[in-house]
């Protein structure tokens, strides 16, 4: 482990009064009567189709408004499509009194067959943004119970208001430990549990992984990262990989680094457990890699894939050519459908499925 640096400041940004205004605004928009908010922040979900404001302005939004809720109108509209969606057993079990546990379960419908995987799911959203209503917590969720496999869609607390590393990659842990604890009330062997997360997600579970190796403590029977932010400092793409990146608008360089370092907080940003991809990741489980092709965040992920089958890691990975970054945060996309098929794919039949 690195020394440990004193704590980062703030992101400096031109107009950040006016995104404290606009998480004030939103901070408001809390506490409308349910209906009235609902129908706000309906034009809010979606997946994520260019680049973002200055992370610094993301930071400021966001703590002006103590978090940003999701809308649970597109589950309703899902739904409809998706009768067979119904059939899925969903409940919340929150427990803040005993490690932070807040999840959501998903138990397959009740005449499905016996599950054969369970999936521990982290969503992603910068370490800032995010929750069991978001698309990426709960459409991949719903769909892999329909399919058959139990589901726990795990929350973290936000990088926000003084949060950081440990903190939200312990809330992961913790689901993960009630996970193993309650597989026999999901239906599915504990030595059968998969952990997953999308992006920050991804991030997060990686180095939680990398934590119960080095304690000793019993492994997912696999990990898999979908569009994995793991480190902060991306490597230069190859030629043919920078030609790709060079047709889309894309987060820079400098705003991956300060959402790493506002996750870091105070820990070193060389730290393996707050930055997996500068890890050893010798002794990791089965790893599946899901990366985009207009995603900056494949300069990072595509190293790591090396590193892991050099450390004799079995690793498949896919890279959704014109896929841009979080496509499991899109129902209605057909880059997001693929990346669920996969999912499922890799769950039920491991590598030999993957390789046909």
């Amino acid at each position: 482990m690195s020394d440990t640096p004193t704590e980062r400041p703030l992101p400096r940004r031109g107009g950040s009064a006016r995104f404290v205004a606009l998480g004030s605004a939103l901070r408001l928009l809390k506490a409308l009567p349910g209906p009235v908010r609902e129908r706000l922040l309906d034009h809010t979900v979606g997946g994520v189709s260019a680049a973002p404001p200055p992370f610094g302005d993301v930071l400021r939004i966001v703590g002006a408004a103590g978090g940003i809720p999701d809308g649970r109108r597109w589950q309703e509209r899902l739904l409809a499509q998706r009768p067979d969606l119904r059939a899925v057993r969903v409940h919340d079990v929150v427990d803040d009194a005993d490690g932070r546990l807040r999840i959501r379960v998903y138990r397959p419908p009740a005449d499905a067959p016996t599950a054969r995987a369970g999936f521990v799911w982290v969503h992603g959203g910068a370490f800032v943004l995010g929750g069991l209503d978001a698309q990426e917590a709960h459409w991949p969720a719903i769909e892999l119970a329909a399919a058959g496999i139990p589901v726990v869609s795990a929350d973290y607390r936000m990088c926000i208001d003084g949060v950081h590393y440990p903190q939200p990659q312990d809330d992961v842990l913790t689901a993960w430990r009630w996970a193993r604890a309650h597989a026999d009330e999901l239906g599915v062997d504990p030595d059968r549990l998969h952990l997953g997360g999308g992006s920050a997600g991804a991030c997060l579970v990686a180095g939680a992984t990398l934590r119960l190796r080095d304690e000793g403590l019993p492994l997912p029977a696999s990990l898999y990262l979908g569009y994995p932010v793991l480190q902060p400092h991306l490597p230069p793409a190859p030629p043919r990989v920078a030609a790709e990146l060079a047709t889309v608008d894309l987060v820079s360089d400098e705003w991956v680094r300060e959402m790493m370092e506002n996750w870091a907080g105070s820990a070193s940003l060389e730290d393996p457990y707050v930055s997996p991809g500068l890890a050893d990741p010798a002794g990791l489980p089965p790893t599946y890699v899901l990366t985009c092709g207009l995603d900056g965040l494949r300069r990072a992920s595509e190293p790591f894939v090396e590193r892991l089958r050099d450390a004799r890691v079995p690793v498949p990975q896919d890279v959704l050519a014109g896929a841009r970054h979080a496509p499991l945060n899109d129902p209605s996309n057909p880059h997001g459908q693929e990346a669920l098929r996969r999912l499922r794919t890799w769950l039920t039949g491991g590598l030999s499925a993957m390789a046909e």
